[in-house]
């Protein structure tokens, strides 16, 4: 009773890492714009420091399709590459298996 290989694609890994910061921008986005529908006058002050809010009104659409533009491409990849890391996996437990059952 031998089971399927595990594949490992390191695209996933990366869908998961940039899908995360994805989410975690989006949200970030959402309450900006809900906090910029009654802005406390420091968030309006040109002088004030450059905090996340005032980073994400003025780059925050930027910086979301960049996300989103790499998410696409890890997706693509991720699918693309899929047939490649299962057939390396397979190959890799029959060269186990078959070193295991050798006896001198």
């Amino acid at each position: 009773m031998t089971s399927e290989p595990k594949a490992t694609n390191p695209f996933y890994i990366l869908l998961m890492l940039v899908g995360v910061i994805f989410a975690l921008t989006a949200c970030a986005y959402g309450v900006m714009a809900v906090k910029m529908l009654k802005p406390a006058p420091e968030t309006l002050d040109a002088t004030a420091p450059l905090t996340l809010v005032t980073f994400l009104d003025r780059h925050g659409f930027r910086v979301l399709m960049a996300e989103l533009g790499v998410l696409a491409v890890a997706t693509f990849a991720a699918i693309l590459t899929d047939d490649f890391w299962i057939r390396r996996a397979k190959a890799k437990a029959e060269r186990l298996a078959q070193d295991s059952s050798y006896e001198p």
